[in-house]
């Protein structure tokens, strides 16, 4: 008896292991919802040779395909979470109370490997300079950051992030900075603060429509705008709602939660190709709305695209990352360009900052060669816009200051022309630089082609203007 127990313990666990290989051939995982995409079958030979990397990709292949994979993983997960109070999913954490959040929000929340000083000065000095070039086409702009949600509700993070770093987030260092600057910042984390109700979703990293309407009211009121504020709708509470992290941890086993549904007459429309609110790249009209709109967002956009649809004439909303600015202001012709950032993602400003031309600038002071100073210069055709050039490159000197500016000089004399370049980051310095150049513009000038050697960097800081001392990348990284 005891060895034919064993041996039926033997095949359950046989079959337990060959089931998932067996059920590929009629019961293969084709998709998830997870955020991520599936990986590929994997060739035997690439480029004409043996792909050596076959054994992996195949077995990361398998991972993601093997038969009654979303069963598996969504009751994998209902006993880490309920039972062990973990995620099975790297993306999402457990929280109390049923709350999940997202994972990338964990450094924010703790307060840790938080931006510098001279990466708060890159991402606002890039801001302004964003800024600056709609104001300058007659466009009106304002700028907002999406709250993380354990930010705003962070009571119900898991009990093993409860000490912090310090108290003093990207967003802390950086409001201020930016209202110093002239930027059209518009808080929202203190509208959220102030609501006793909850307005972001247990299950989801976003907000709920509540959340979404009084994002909107306060985007629109900051600008002093007549809009419909949606205080007199009929709101009806609907137990439908499936949040993104939701289905990121239990595929097959989500449950729905509550969310508000405003009841309102519709009167705008697609006319874009694409008219998923997910979509990359969307366009509205609305013949009873005023005014043209052009929405640089992420995904705290979805929420926020009926609401401005409802109110503009036209809009247009991008997630293009970096920001196609000069393309989108002289396509869509707006009266407001909005840009919204998620929190978490603020550090996009200073490692891609917007395609636009720099500012032309003056500088009357004494520019003075400084070998202390040096810079590395690369210049080649923009990957993100054929119609630019990108000059980019790295300075370096011995006691660099938080707010050192960098300026790109073309030409020689009187002929000279002289632009103000974004301030960028990287793993290797903070102090980078990017200056996109349009092509047409340049031809127009006499440059046919732009090479290293018509560039001449020049470095303010502490006041004084220095030309640097002209060395290669590769030096530049040696000495570090």
């Amino acid at each position: 008896m005891k060895k034919t127990g064993n041996i039926i313990y033997i095949v359950i666990c046989l079959i337990i292991c060959v089931l998932p290989f067996a059920g590929m051939t009629c019961y293969k995982t084709t998709t998830t919802t997870e955020n991520k995409q599936l990986a590929q079958f994997p060739d035997v030979t690439k480029d004409g040779k043996v792909n050596l990397d076959f054994p992996d990709e195949l077995s990361a292949y398998f991972e993601d395909h093997f038969a009654f994979r979303q069963q598996l993983v969504s009751a994998d997960a209902e006993i880490q979470s309920k039972i062990f109070r973990v995620s099975n999913v790297d993306t999402v954490l457990v929280g109390t109370d049923g709350w999940l959040y997202y994972t990338d929000t964990v450094n924010d929340y703790l307060a840790q490997d938080t931006m510098n000083d001279r990466q708060v000065f890159d991402t606002v000095h890039n801001l302004s300079l964003l800024q600056q070039y709609v104001k300058d086409q007659g466009v009106s702009f304002i700028f907002t950051v999406a709250p993380n949600k354990n930010s705003l509700y962070g009571e119900h993070m898991p009990y093993y992030f409860n000490y912090k770093a310090g108290d003093t987030k990207n967003m802390d260092r950086l409001t201020k900075p930016m209202v110093e600057a002239g930027l059209s910042y518009v808080n929202l984390f203190e509208p959220f603060e102030r609501q006793p109700e909850t307005l972001y979703l247990k299950r989801d990293s976003h907000w709920n429509e509540k959340g979404a309407v009084l994002a909107y009211n306060t985007l629109m009121d900051a600008m002093q705008w007549e809009h419909p504020t949606y205080e007199d709708v009929n709101v009806v509470r609907k137990k439908e709602e499936y949040g993104d992290l939701n289905k990121m941890i239990y595929p097959l086993t989500a449950v729905p939660e509550w969310n508000s549904e405003y009841q309102y007459e519709s009167t705008w429309s697609y006319t874009s190709k694409d008219q998923d609110v997910e979509a990359a790249y969307l366009e509205t009209e609305n013949k009873k709305g005023d005014k043209n709109l052009l929405m640089f967002r992420d995904s705290f956009g979805n929420t926020l695209l009926p609401l401005m649809a409802q109110k503009f004439e036209h809009a247009v909303f991008t997630k293009s990352v970096p920001y196609r600015i000069a393309e989108y202001i002289k396509t869509c012709q707006p009266d407001l360009v909005i840009a919204e950032k998620v929190e978490r993602n603020m550090d996009e400003f200073m490692t891609m900052p917007p395609i636009m031309q720099g500012p032309e600038i003056t500088i009357t002071d004494d520019v003075m060669k400084d070998k202390k100073v040096q810079a590395s210069v690369t210049v080649e055709e923009s990957q993100d816009d054929t119609n630019y050039y990108l000059v980019s490159g790295a300075v370096q000197m011995e006691k660099p200051a938080k707010d050192a500016i960098i300026y790109i000089r073309l030409g020689q004399g009187e002929k000279a022309v002289t632009y103000e370049a974004f301030t960028t980051s990287s793993v290797d310095t903070d102090y980078g630089y990017q200056l996109y150049l349009d092509k047409e513009s340049l031809q127009s000038t006499g440059y046919s082609t732009l090479t290293e050697g018509d560039v001449t960097v020049i470095v303010e800081q502490n006041g004084k203007y220095s030309q640097a001392d002209r060395v290669r990348q590769e030096d530049q990284e040696n000495e570090k």
